[in-house]
């Protein structure tokens, strides 16, 4: 496994017949054997696309060569989606390195025209691509900002240039985003119907994009197979046990909060990602726990506070990457040798990094908050296949610990009616 998980001050004493909490964990850590036996029928039966992509291989052959073409053809790719259709993508594309020979990639995920502008006009307009993504292809925000994309492209080279710059994926139905791209001659990917958009990581949504950017999407999808093979299977894997943590914690000690925490700014994007899978898939009926995405060092100096002398309401996720970085060893002589920076001398940027994440996590176990630290060796694809795979598992455990649906957002879908209302001037 690419990474590990270690749980603390999560239970009393576990030999106690009076530690509730680890009463609640190890019953609903038994409740995942039905789960897990659940997902493996719906694998097998092909109904639950997410399950079976990370072992597929045959559409990324396919994926190649549209990839290459747009890296052979543009200089910038702007991804049009919000939510779930941008999110995973911007997750896979933190590991390319800027300015390696691939296109820049953007993404539209505000309604903020500031952001558009940029884009529109002059000469970067006639080498960008925009990818317009919408599960659904009823996307409010997205129906929006194509018709902004595709008058500027119609005034710039007409009909061809929208047809030639625009590629949209959505759902192969009758849809407002289809019929524009049909009327426009712009190229339609499907989005299977069956991946919800928060779930679409794996699928071409992600993997585009990811491909786009020189990612490998064969060993992304090796490290999820790896996971969701030991999940399947593994009474004791590390998604089922995380989600009898969760499940038990907000069970007992009313854990309503969620935290995670990477000590790696290349893994911010996976935080984003994090809370909306958490969020939408978990809060309904009245349960769930709230997620809150932070980043490490950068949140030592803003939530830590609260975190420590707060309230003991919250679980805490600390990813630890123990990989070195390439910087270069410090030179305290550079500052006369002051005495007070003796802590620093012939130490890496990475080092510090490492300290700070060990020091914090030691500082929640002191004060006795519950927290889960992850470790990585190597932040690679096969290692964020992994983490994506295991939060999307640990997720849809949780949910089915609690008895709610974790592929639906029917309060989203009100949201999104009232606001074609108030357009509308009803």
């Amino acid at each position: 496994m690419t990474y590990t998980q270690k749980f603390d001050n999560c239970f009393s004493d576990p030999n106690s017949s009076t530690d509730w909490v680890y009463t609640a964990f190890s019953k609903a850590l038994a409740r995942t054997e039905g789960i897990a036996s659940s997902l493996q029928v719906l694998k097998d039966q092909g109904r639950l696309p997410i399950l079976s992509l990370p072992e597929e291989t045959a559409d990324l052959d396919a994926l190649s060569s549209t990839s290459r073409q747009i890296r052979e053809n543009f200089d910038h790719v702007v991804i049009v989606g919000i939510g779930g259709s941008s999110l995973g993508a911007q997750v896979l594309t933190s590991l390319r390195e800027h300015g390696n020979g691939y296109p820049e990639l953007y993404f539209w995920d505000t309604l903020d025209y500031h952001v558009m502008a940029p884009h529109l006009s002059g000469e970067r307009l006639s080498k960008t691509l925009f990818m317009l993504v919408s599960k659904s292809g009823t996307t409010p925000e997205i129906l929006a900002e194509t018709l902004i994309v595709i008058e500027a492209l119609n005034s710039f080279g007409g009909k061809g240039a929208v047809s030639r710059q625009c590629l949209a994926i959505c759902e192969p139905t009758d849809n407002p985003l289809g019929r524009i791209a049909d009327k426009w001659g712009i190229e339609r990917l499907d989005h299977d119907p069956n991946v919800g958009g928060r779930y679409s990581c794996f699928s071409l949504v992600g993997a585009l994009p990811a491909m786009i950017a020189g990612i490998d999407m064969k060993a992304v999808r090796e490290g999820a197979k790896e996971v969701l093979e030991d999940t399947l299977g593994n009474p004791e894997s590390n998604p089922r046990v995380a989600a009898a943590h969760h499940y038990a914690l907000y069970d007992i000690e009313n854990v309503g909060m969620n935290v995670i925490m990477p000590y790696a700014k290349q893994l911010e994007p996976l935080t984003h990602w994090f809370r909306q899978l958490w969020a939408e898939s978990i809060g309904k009926e009245g349960r769930g726990t709230t997620p809150l995405n932070a980043l490490g060092p950068i949140d030592q100096h803003s939530q830590l506070q609260l975190w420590l002398d707060g309230p003991n309401d919250k679980f805490f996720t600390l990813i630890l990457n123990n990989a070195d970085d390439e910087s270069p060893l410090m030179d305290v002589g550079l500052a006369d040798d002051d005495p007070a920076l003796d802590y620093l001398k012939n130490h890496k940027i990475s080092d510090v990094v490492h300290a700070e994440g060990s020091a914090t996590a030691s500082t929640l176990v002191s004060r006795g908050k519950y927290l889960r630290c992850i470790d990585i060796e190597t932040l690679d694809e096969k290692t964020l296949g992994a983490l994506l795979m295991h939060f999307m598992l640990e997720t849809i455990f949780t949910c089915h610990l609690l008895e709610v649906n974790p592929f639906d957002q029917p309060a989203v879908e009100e949201g999104k009616k009232l606001t074609k209302s108030y357009l509308r001037g009803d």
